[in-house]
Parts: C-alpha cells; structure tokens; sequence
C-alpha cells in the first residue's frame, strides 16, 4: 500500500513493509541530519523491527526530492464492547505490553533539523487523513508538544499516561564552576558523603564500565536478582523477569556497545556490588536506562542509588558529557540531582464520533466508581454495558 499527500511542498507518502535495507539507508542518512535521541537511533529501531515487528507501515515526508520525515507504525486490531473490530497504530511500538516494556521515551518522528515544524505538521496532516473513522493512533512516551498538530488538525486527544521527567544540565555546572556535590542541597550532599565514608569501610570504590559483549551480558545477569528483589516479576514489574526485554537489550547490547553508545557500569565497594546502571549515550547526552541497587543494608546511612548517580555524573562531567538524562519516572535521586524537569505523555488521537463521547463518559464512571464505596457487580454491569 502507498499513498501520497503534499503539503506545502512537503510530500507524505505511505509504504506497506518496505525493504529493511533500503530503510536502513534512508533512516541513517536522515538520523545524520536530525536533532534525534537515542530512542530514534537506528541501534534502537532496527533492534526493536527484528525482535518484535513482522509487519509495519512507514510514514516517508520527502522535500524537493529528499527524505526530511520518518516514522514506523505497527496496527494492532481489536474488539470494542459489541462495535466490532477497532484498528489501533502505534509508532514505534507494537500494543503489545511484554514488547512494548523495552519503553521508548521521547517518542517521535525522526524529523530533519531544517524546517522542523512544516515537516511535522505535514506529517501529522497524513496521520489525520490516514486514520480510519473509528480508528486511533497512540504515541508516546512524548513530550506533550510533540503531536499537538494532531489535535489542532481536529482529532480528539486521550491522555493515557503522564509522569515527570528529570535531566541535568551538566554544561550550567560547568559554566558556573559547580562540583556535582555543591550543586545539589546541604542535606543530600551529607547524605551521599556519609553513604561514600561507609562503603569505604567495605572496600575501595570503584566504577568499571564493561567493554566487552560477554562482560556486559554477565553483568545484565548478575543485576536480574537485585532488580528482581525491588521491583517483583509480575506484568508491571522488572523486566527482567520478561524473556521479550531480556532478548531484547541482549541484542541491543551486541550491536551497541563496540561504538559507546551501550554503557553498562558495575559500581562496587571492595567485592560487594553497589549498584548496577545501564546507561545509553548517543550525541552527548547520557540516558539512565535503568538500575539494579543492592539494598542489603538495613542501615539507612547506605544509599546505593544516591552514590552510583552520583559516581556516574562526575564520571560523565569528566567526559564532556552535555546533559545527564535521568528520563522518566518519580525517584529521589533523579530530583536530587537534576536541574531541569518537564512532562512525558502517552495520548491516544482518534477522529470525534458519538461512540467516543459514550466511551469518555464510561471511564469517568469507571474512575468514580473506583473511588466511591459501590459493590464490585455494579461496577461490572456498567463496564459491560460500556464494552469496557
């Protein structure tokens, strides 16, 4: 399938399942002229297309000949209620959650630094025109300015999940001549101090960054159980406990970690492990992936978390690093540190229809319901009804 649409010289086109080597090409060389993430890398997306994805539709917006505009969208079919089947598109993700736990942040077309806005709006224009009647196009993890056009083109938007996400501007530290420790408050600069006195009690500190493949995936390995141990091994738990995530970053990791962008730290007092980061580096930004801490203490004066962070962030100022990105999600260390903060969003767009305003009015009921004191069968009579 292929159509076209132009707009203000841009032009948008769609291609069914396009030939992955000549995506390649083209996804690279617009990668090399885009003010891109690591989550629009093509480590990133061409891992996540071989480990998840058998069939995708991708969005090409070309100007004067050249591609300026990229994005992959996988369709997942479902039911609604007695509606019958609803189409679902999401970029680049699949709707599917064990894959989806990989968790791309900062989600977006991959747009070329020139004309940046007229390339989005045509390209949010295509969406529009695209979608069927009672279909819907989720995105995200984005910042909430991303897909705007899309609701000013006159879809409908859902925000299905937000959080606050955390960065720290190293390039302010420097400019202003700041330690990582004189930059943050009184009391966690006394907390990590006294937190580094008792490790140094266990052993020498150390910070070893893996350098090779089977270094690395031993590493993965060894911060399963610590992960584990926090965060439990059920759907909405570690990944680590997901085969999918697992296969995943095991291929991520062998692609990746030759050219630096894969950093996986062990940081360790003596012999005993202190905390396990996983980190993804790609045009001077480093992105905290995710973290295995060992809280073994029973002492409070030990503060894992609070000691790697700040380890690894001396380590990356020493690396002329520009931004320390602690991504998103609530966590201690990530306000203790960071110095700037904004919003990430998933949102789901669809065209306004009557069924739409029935489906919003049903999970206003629903998130009553779950405050209020009413029995279970009321509830599921309503959801029923609803086809929720």
């Amino acid at each position: 399938m292929s159509s076209s649409r132009e707009r203000k010289g841009i032009q948008c086109e769609w291609f069914e399942n396009p030939d992955k080597q000549w995506l390649e090409k083209v996804w690279t060389d617009l990668e090399n002229r885009a003010d891109s993430n690591f989550f629009l890398s093509w480590l990133w997306i061409r891992s996540w297309l071989d480990c998840f994805v058998d069939h995708f539709f991708l969005l090409e917006a070309k100007r004067l000949g050249k591609t300026v505009g990229l994005g992959i969208v996988v369709t997942k079919s479902g039911f609604l209620g007695t509606k019958g089947i609803r189409v679902k598109h999401y970029l680049h993700r699949t709707g599917i959650s064990e894959e989806d736990q990989i968790w791309i942040e900062y989600n977006d077309f991959l747009i070329s630094d020139q004309n940046t806005a007229e390339i989005r709006h045509a390209m949010c224009a295509s969406v529009y025109y695209w979608l069927g009647p009672s279909d819907a196009f989720i995105a995200g993890a984005s910042k909430p300015e991303k897909f705007s056009d899309l609701n000013a083109l006159g879809l409908f938007e859902r925000k299905i999940w937000e959080t606050t996400n955390y960065f720290l501007e190293l390039n302010w530290l420097r400019e202003n001549n700041q330690s990582v420790l004189e930059s943050i408050s009184r009391n966690s600069r006394y907390q990590i101090t006294r937190s580094l006195r008792e490790y140094e009690n266990i052993g020498e500190i150390s910070v070893k960054q893996m350098q090779t493949r089977a270094e690395a995936l031993e590493l993965l390995e060894l911060a399963k159980p610590y992960h584990l141990a926090r965060w439990g091994n059920g759907q909405s738990g570690s990944g680590l406990a997901n085969p999918k995530f697992i296969s995943f970053h095991e291929m991520l990791i062998s692609r990746g970690l030759s050219s630096g962008c894969i950093e996986l730290n062990h940081i360790k007092a003596g012999d005993e492990t202190i905390g396990i980061v996983y980190n993804f580096r790609y045009k001077k930004v480093l992105y905290f992936y995710f973290c295995s801490m060992n809280y073994s203490h029973e002492s409070s004066h030990f503060k894992p978390g609070l000691v790697s962070h700040y380890l690894l962030i001396k380590k990356a100022l020493d690396d002329g690093i520009d931004i320390y990105d602690f991504m998103g999600g609530e966590a201690r260390y990530k306000s203790t540190f960071a110095n700037k903060q904004g919003k990430l969003v998933v949102c789901q767009y669809e065209h306004p229809r009557c069924l739409l305003s029935v489906e919003n009015f049903a999970r206003e009921v629903k998130h009553k319901l779950s405050e209020s004191p009413l029995g279970e069968t009321l509830k599921e009579k309503i959801h029923s009804k609803m086809g929720l």
